[in-house]
């Protein structure tokens, strides 16, 4: 059962994590959406995968004991959730929106203009370095073509250049992002994921030798169903209800609420690694636990087929007082006689 719970746990940060970290990464950073995807799959999921492989040829070489493995998959929960508190506090600011105004979730334009459509939203790049919310609410009245395509807005009387001077032009597109950021972020996020991901072949493991042998293909089958069930199918709802809470620009059409088009990247932040730490912390209980249990090289148990009793032994003492027993230990169950077990 807790095995069950801990992995229903786990899958759920995890499939929310890799779902939405690219859009994450998107507005918190600026980087494209191809950008986004590439170092979405490098960072995460190529380096849980190494995690795994080497993780399997660890407990290949070393054969660790039930207790260890539980303990290990208990103590990468916590630097898991470490990391997540870690990387909540690393971001770049909004800072270089001119005329935003977070509390209401508005842009207002700085100088005397038209009226402003504030459903339209087409960030330009101002000489002050500056993004805004469209060539509107910069105060723009002419265009610029290039091509036939459209590359900027000129005569902006809201947008000063460097000697203070007006009616200068923007460029299509935000501003670029004078952050360092990001580098920091994705190097400690992989070292997070790498250390989190060498848990996921020990809670494997432990979830066989929990059970009969005859028992074991439907012990998987029932906590994948319970993962797809708790895991999979409430995540896309839960995170997607925090990432649009942190929304501070809608695309509207015909009076319905589309996609989001500008996200609140500090709200975005703390929410998005919260959720992630939140969920980790009843699963560090659930795999907590197992590691409590006796050192399977120990103390086993014994299954008498005739009287349907269990008591424990020592495996060393084990006496022949009947002709056929079950010897159960958290690595196998053996079939005992008088001629021994096998």
């Amino acid at each position: 059962m807790f095995r069950t719970a801990s992995s229903v746990l786990h899958i759920l940060p995890i499939a929310g994590l890799y779902t939405f970290l690219p859009k994450y990464l998107e507005s918190q950073f600026r980087l494209a959406a191809h950008t986004a995807n590439m170092v979405s799959g490098v960072g995460g999921i190529l380096v849980m995968g190494i995690g795994i492989i080497i993780s399997g040829v660890f407990i290949l070489r070393v054969k660790p004991n039930a207790r260890l493995v539980a303990a290990w998959i208990a103590f990468t929960a916590v630097v898991y959730a470490i990391g997540m508190g870690i990387l909540m506090s690393i971001g770049c600011p909004m800072d270089d929106f001119a005329g935003l105004d977070r509390a209401n979730g508005v842009f207002m334009p700085e100088c005397s203009t038209c009226d402003c459509n504030p459903d339209k939203f087409g960030p330009v790049c101002g000489a002050d370095g500056r993004t805004y919310f469209s060539g509107c609410h910069a105060g723009c009245s002419s265009v610029n073509m290039t091509d036939g395509k459209l590359t900027g807005f000129g005569q902006c009387s809201c947008v000063p250049t460097l000697d203070n001077s007006t009616m200068t032009e923007v460029s299509i597109g935000y501003c670029p992002l004078q952050c360092s950021n990001f580098v920091w972020y994705i190097v400690l996020f992989s070292l997070f994921v790498f250390v989190h991901s060498t848990s996921e072949v020990g809670s494997m493991l432990l979830i066989l030798r929990c059970v009969d042998p005859r028992d074991k293909a439907m012990a998987l089958g029932l906590i994948q169903f319970a993962i797809g069930l708790f895991g999979n199918v409430p995540c896309p709802i839960v995170y997607g209800a925090v990432v649009d809470s942190a929304c501070l620009v809608w695309d509207t059409a015909c009076g319905e609420r589309g996609a989001c088009w500008l996200y609140d990247a500090d709200v975005f932040r703390v929410f998005f690694h919260a959720l992630e730490r939140i969920k980790r912390i009843p699963a560090f209980h659930d795999e907590l636990f197992p590691s409590r249990v006796p050192n399977s090289r120990v103390v086993a148990y014994v299954h008498y087929q005739v009287t349907e009793q269990i008591q424990p032994i020592r495996p060393w003492k084990l006496a022949c007082q009947v002709h056929k027993l079950r010897l159960w230990t958290l690595e196998r169950w053996e079939q005992c006689s008088c001629l021994g077990c096998v």
